[in-house]
């Protein structure tokens, strides 16, 4: 009789489970990666509105302070948000690598191997590497707001 650890079919069983663990994170960091990117997203959006909506009151001196505020305050936003970004990018990353790993060994149709090697060799292909450059345009877009308020109304 062989040892339950040694057997192929067993070793194989649990080679599986691995594979579908570490997919499972792999998914769950790309859900948390989109989870982030809309929650940011909408806070810019609440923020641009919030911009928008003192925007007829600017001459008054307490609407400029409060647009003032709001603009730095999506440009911090808006750094955040980038950073969050390209540290979550960067996990998925390394999670996509241990699946194409994994796939290499128990997949003979190498699924994962196919698919995710794309993301790797044309990242600008990839919706969620894209995405994080979204969070630099409102960087560039606050910065310009914030300045051209200093400078028109100081």
């Amino acid at each position: 009789m062989g040892d339950a650890n040694t057997d192929p079919d067993s070793q194989r069983t649990q080679d599986i489970e691995i594979f579908k663990i570490v997919t499972e994170h792999f998914r769950q960091d790309v859900h948390d990666f989109w989870l982030r990117a809309n929650f940011y997203l909408l806070a810019q959006s609440g923020l641009f509105s919030a911009f928008m909506v003192t925007y007829p009151a600017l001459t008054e001196h307490g609407a400029l302070i409060i647009q003032e505020s709001i603009s730095i305050l999506g440009l911090a936003t808006a750094i955040l948000w980038f950073i969050v970004l390209r540290n979550s990018l960067h996990f998925v990353q390394k999670w996509r690598e241990q699946v194409i790993k994994l796939d290499k060994e128990l997949d003979r149709f190498q699924c994962y191997v196919d698919v995710e090697r794309l993301a790797k060799q044309r990242p600008y292909s990839s919706p969620s590497y894209v995405t994080q450059f979204l969070a630099l345009a409102f960087v560039v877009a606050w910065a310009a707001l914030s300045v051209a308020i200093f400078i028109i109304y100081a």
